[in-house]
C-alpha cells in the first residue's frame, strides 16, 4: 500500500485501494493498522553501538598514535605514553561530540509537536493524536492546521496550502480533488497534502495515504542519514601521514642498521630508533588543530556564524562552490508588491481597490499574498471604502479569483483580485485598453513577477461564490500588481565577494524558469538563459549527462529536494561544496554537502542538519566564515610545514651522523624534548596567526590538491637540509675540539634554536619575515617565551641532569645560536622572494598555489 501513488486516482479509487470510506475507519481496523504500520513518526536506523565506539580509532592518524604509545612503553618512557594517550582520548572525545551532533539531525526528524487532528472514526469526528494516524484514516484540516501525514484530498472548500518548507515554493498552492494525470512532482500534485506543510485557507477533508517514513518528509529523513561527510582537510592529512609513516619506517630501518654498523649496543640502538620514530611523527598536531578550531569557533560565533561541527571550520576554507537555496536565504521568504500598473483613465484608485480585495474574514490574514497586498496598500495610503464588508469570496480555482463584497446605501460592490487573463476576459475594456493591459502584463511577467489583476463589479445582491456571479456582469478593470519574493539587500554584494574569491555560486530554487532567471540576473549570478537549468529535465538524464552540463549552470529552477541531493552529489565529485538553506526541503542537500550552512530563522530540522548556522540570516556571513576558514586552513599548513621541517631536519641530523661515522649526536630524551616541548609551545601559536591581506583574493586550491603544495614541500626540504648541515657541522667541529658530550650539547642547543627560527619563517607563506613582524601575534611571542624559558632551564637549570646536558661555554652557545637562527631565515627569505615572483606571474601562480 505504501508504494502506491494516489494523485492519479479518483476519490472513489483511492478510498477503495485504501479499504476505507468517506466516514473513516472503524476503531478496530485502525488499531490493527497501527500495529502493522507503526506510529506516524519518523524512524531512522543508525549504526550499531560497536561501530560508533571504534570508528574514531579507525583512521591513519590514530594508528600512528597507537604505535607511538607502544614504542614509548617499550622505550620505558611512561610520561611519553601518557601524553600520547591523552591525545588519543581528546581526539576520540571530539569525534563522539561530532557524532552526537550528527545524530541530533535524525532525532529532530522524529520530534512531533503535540498535535491532535479531527479524524473520522466509525462516522464520528474524534480528536486523534497525529502519531496514531494510519493509512485510510479520514482527517479534517482547517486554516492554520499543520498537515500530519501525506493525504489525498476527497473534499475541499477553497483550500490553499503553504508547502514552502517542503518544496521551496514561496507561493501558496491551491488544492482540489481532481485527478492529476501523468508523472508529477510534489509541487504539481494539487490534489495531495504533504506532511510538514500547513493549511492557510479553507477546509480540507482528506484520506491518509502514507505515514511515518513513507511520507515525503520521511523520505527526506532517509536521504539525510548515512552521509557523514569526512573533512577534506582530514583526508589530505591522512594521505600525507600515510607517506610520512612509510618514510619513517624506512628511516628507522636504515638508522637501526647504521647504528649497529657503528658499533652501538643493540639495546641502545633500539632506544635510539624508537625515540627517532616517535620524534618523526607529528603527534602533537591533532591537539594543536583542536585548539585552533575551538578558538576559531569562538571568533566565528562573535561574527554571527555558529559552528556546530569543528571539522566544518577547516573545510569551509577550501570551498570551491556554494549551492544556495533561494527562499529565505537569498530572499526574505516574504512576498511584496514590486511594481504596479494602473489602466490609464481608470476612475478607481488601484491601491484602494486592492486593499478591499484582501480576505479579512478570519481576522489577521495568514496568506502571504494578502499580507503583501496589505503592506503595499498601506504604503500607498489606500482610501477606505464607504460602507461595510458583507462577505468574502475565497479563492475559486475554476475562476482563478477571490474577493470581497461591500455594501453602501444598498449598493453592493464586488472587489476582485485574480489571474490577469480571466479578469481581463470579463472586463469591459476597449480594444485599445486591452492592448495596453496585455503589453503591461507581458512586460511584468518577463521580469519573473507573478501578476495579480485588480477589478471591481456592481452586483445586485451578495453571492456565495464566483459561480453565482452572472456571466453578463462586466468587471471594471483597474490594473495590475506585480508580486515577488524580496531579495536580501546584502545578497548581491556577498555573491560578488564569493566570485572574487574564486568560488562559484549556484542558486537552487523551486521557482519557474523565468522567475529563477530574473532573480539570478538581479543577483549578478547569470548573464543569459543558457546558465539556467530546468531541473525537471534531470529525471531523464544520467549522472554522466548531468555532469557534462552542470559546470556551466549557475541557477537550477523547478528543483525538488531529491534534485538538490543529486546536484550536490555530482558537484562533490570535482568541488568542495557548501549548501545553504533554511527549510525542510533543504535538509538532504545540507547533510550531503561538505559544509551545510543553515539560516538561524529557518526550520529547526535545517538548523540541526547544518554544520554552520548563520544567526543573522545574512548570506554575507558565509563569506566571513570562508575567510576565517581559509585563515585556519593556511595556519594548519603552516603548522604542518613547521612540524615536518623541524622533524625531518632533526631526523636527518641523527641519521647523517651515523652515515659519516660520528656517534649519535642526541640522547633519546633530548630527541623527545625537542619533539614534545619545543614543538608544542610553538605550533599552537602558529595556528592562531592572523590572516594575510589577500586571503580572499586567491582562488581556492583544487579539491584533489595535496595539503602541501610543491612550493611548500620545497621549503620543507630547504629548511630540513639547512638544519642537517648546521647541526652536523657544529657537532663534527665541537666533537673534534672538545669531545662527544660537549658537541652533543652544542648540537642540542643549535637544533632547538633552528626550530625557533623556523617558527618565524612559518608565519607567512610568501610575506617577508620583516614585513610579518609588523603583524602582531601576541600568542606567538608568548609561545616563544615559553620555549626559550624551558630551553634555558634545560641548558642552565635543574633539567640539565635529566636531559644529559653538559656545561659548555656561553660564547660557544651564543655564536652557534646566532648562526643557527640567521641562516634558515636567509635561505627562506630567498625562497619566499622566488615564490612572490612566481605568484605574480599569472601562468606560474597555479604551480605555487
Amino acid at each position: 500500500m505504501e508504494l502506491m501513488l494516489y494523485y492519479d486516482k479518483s476519490v472513489r479509487q483511492t478510498l477503495e485501494d485504501l479499504e476505507t470510506s468517506e466516514v473513516g475507519l472503524p476503531h478496530t481496523v485502525a488499531s490493527e493498522r497501527l500495529s502493522i504500520y507503526g506510529p506516524n513518526t519518523i524512524k531512522v536506523t543508525g549504526d550499531p553501538l560497536w561501530r560508533k565506539l571504534i570508528e574514531p580509532f579507525a583512521n591513519v592518524f590514530m594508528g600512528v598514535l597507537f604505535i607511538a604509545v607502544i614504542i614509548s612503553i617499550l622505550h620505558g618512557d611512561t610520561l611519553e605514553a601518557v601524553i600520547i594517550g591523552i591525545i588519543i582520548a581528546v581526539s576520540a572525545i571530539i569525534y563522539y561530540v561530532q557524532r552526537f551532533s550528527t545524530e541530533r539531525i535524525l532525532r529532530s526528524l522524529q520530534k512531533h509537536t503535540a498535535q491532535d487532528v479531527d479524524t473520522l472514526r466509525d462516522g464520528n469526528v474524534v480528536q486523534i493524536d497525529t502519531s496514531k494516524l494510519v493509512p485510510g484514516d479520514v482527517i479534517v484540516l482547517r486554516e492554520g492546521d499543520k498537515v500530519p501525514a501525506d493525504a489525498r484530498l476527497i473534499a475541499v472548500e477553497n483550500v490553499r496550502a503553504d508547502e514552502a518548507q517542503l518544496t521551496g515554493e514561496s507561493l501558496p498552492i491551491s488544492k482540489n480533488i481532481d485527478v492529476v494525470s501523468g508523472n508529477k512532482e510534489v509541487y504539481e500534485q494539487t490534489n495531495m497534502l504533504f506532511q510538514g506543510s500547513f493549511i492557510i485557507a479553507g477546509v480540507a477533508t482528506a484520506v491518509v495515504t502514507k505515514t511515518g517514513n513513507q511520507t515525503e518528509f520521511g523520505q527526506l529523513a532517509a536521504l539525510s542519514s548515512g552521509h557523514n561527510v569526512k573533512s577534506p582537510v582530514q583526508e589530505k592529512i591522512d594521505r600525507l601521514l600515510t607517506h610520512i609513516i612509510a618514510a619513517v619506517g624506512g628511516l628507522a630501518v636504515a638508522a637501526f642498521g647504521l647504528a649497529l654498523l657503528r658499533g652501538t649496543e643493540i639495546t641502545e640502538a633500539i632506544r635510539f630508533v624508537l625515540a627517532l620514530s616517535v620524534s618523526a611523527v607529528p603527534e602533537s598536531l591533532p591537539v594543536a588543530i583542536s585548539v585552533v578550531l575551538v578558538l576559531g569557533m569562538r571568533r566565528m560565533a562573535a561574527k554571527k556564524a555558529l559552528v556546530r561541527t569543528m571539522s566544518s571550520i577547516e573545510t569551509v576554507g577550501l570551498i570551491t562552490t556554494i549551492a544556495t537555496d533561494k527562499t529565505g536565504t537569498l530572499t526574505k521568504n516574504k512576498l511584496t508588491v514590486q511594481e504596479s500598473w494602473q489602466l490609464p483613465g481608470a476612475k478607481a484608485h488601484l491601491a484602494s481597490v486592492a486593499h478591499h480585495t484582501v480576505n479579512h474574514g478570519s481576522g489577521k490574514t495568514h496568506d502571504p499574498l494578502d499580507v503583501a497586498m496589505i503592506e503595499y496598500t498601506q504604503a500607498e495610503n489606500a482610501v477606505h471604502m464607504r460602507g461595510s464588508h458583507v462577505s468574502s469570496l475565497p479563492f475559486d480555482q475554476s475562476a482563478s479569483m477571490s474577493g470581497n463584497i461591500w455594501v453602501h446605501n444598498g449598493n453592493h460592490q464586488l472587489l476582485i483580485k485574480g489571474a490577469p487573463e480571466q479578469v481581463l476576459e470579463r472586463s469591459n475594456v476597449t480594444a485599445d485598453e486591452r492592448a495596453q493591459a496585455e503589453a503591461a502584463l507581458t512586460q511584468l511577467t518577463s521580469q519573473g513577477y507573478r501578476v495579480i489583476a485588480i477589478a471591481s463589479a456592481a452586483i445586485h445582491a451578495p453571492v456565495a461564490s464566483f459561480a453565482h456571479v452572472h456571466k453578463e456582469i462586466a468587471f471594471n478593470f483597474v490594473g495590475f500588481l506585480a508580486i515577488a519574493d524580496v531579495l536580501r539587500p546584502e545578497a548581491k554584494h556577498a555573491i560578488q565577494a564569493a566570485l572574487s574569491a574564486g568560488v562559484t555560486v549556484r542558486m537552487i530554487t523551486g521557482d519557474h524558469f523565468e522567475t529563477a532567471y530574473h532573480i539570478g540576473k538581479n543577483l549578478g549570478m547569470v548573464e543569459n538563459r543558457d546558465q539556467v537549468f530546468d531541473s525537471r529535465k534531470m529525471r531523464d538524464m544520467s549522472d554522466e549527462q548531468l555532469s557534462d552540463i552542470i559546470d556551466s549552470v549557475r541557477v537550477f529552477s523547478r528543483v525538488i529536494p531529491e534534485d538538490k541531493f543529486r546536484i550536490l552529489s555530482i558537484l562533490k565529485k570535482n568541488n568542495i561544496t557548501a549548501m545553504t538553506g533554511d527549510g525542510v526541503n533543504d535538509v538532504p542537500a545540507l547533510t550531503n554537502a561538505h559544509v551545510g550552512v543553515a539560516m538561524g530563522s529557518g526550520a529547526q530540522i535545517a538548523k540541526d542538519a547544518g554544520d554552520i548556522i548563520l544567526l543573522d540570516d545574512n548570506f554575507k556571513s558565509i563569506i566571513v566564515a570562508m575567510r576565517e576558514g581559509r585563515i585556519i586552513f593556511n595556519n594548519i599548513r603552516r603548522m604542518l610545514f613547521y612540524l615536518l621541517a623541524t622533524s625531518i631536519g632533526g631526523s636527518l641530523t641523527l641519521v647523517g651522523a651515523l652515515i659519516i661515522g660520528l656517534p649519535i649526536p642526541l640522547l633519546p630524551v633530548q630527541i623527545l624534548w625537542i619533539n614534545l616541548v619545543t614543538d608544542t609551545s610553538m605550533v599552537i601559536p602558529l595556528g592562531l596567526e592572523p590572516g594575510e591581506k589577500d586571503v580572499m583574493k586567491r582562488s581556492p586550491a583544487p579539491p584533489n590538491a595535496p595539503i602541501l603544495s610543491k612550493y611548500m614541500i620545497g621549503r620543507i626540504i630547504l629548511v630540513a637540509a639547512s638544519m642537517t648541515a648546521i647541526g652536523l657541522g657544529f657537532y663534527a667541529l665541537f666533537n673534534a675540539l672538545y669531545g662527544h658530550e660537549y658537541a652533543r650539547t652544542i648540537a642540542f642547543g643549535a637544533l632547538v634554536v633552528m626550530q625557533w627560527s623556523n617558527a618565524f619563517n612559518a608565519r607567512s607563506d610568501y610575506e617577508s619575515i620583516f614585513s610579518r613582524l609588523r603583524v602582531w601575534n601576541g600568542k606567538f611571542y608568548i609561545g616563544l617565551t615559553v620555549a626559550v624559558t624551558l630551553q634555558a632551564m634545560a641548558l642552565f637549570g635543574p633539567l640539565q641532569g635529566i636531559l644529559g646536558v653538559t656545561p659548555v661555554a656561553i660564547g660557544d652557545l651564543f655564536i652557534t645560536g646566532v648562526v643557527a637562527f640567521i641562516v634558515p631565515i636567509i635561505l627562506v627569505e630567498i625562497h619566499k622572494a622566488i615564490g612572490r615572483h612566481m605568484r605574480n606571474n599569472q601562468h606560474s601562480a597555479i604551480l605555487v598555489s
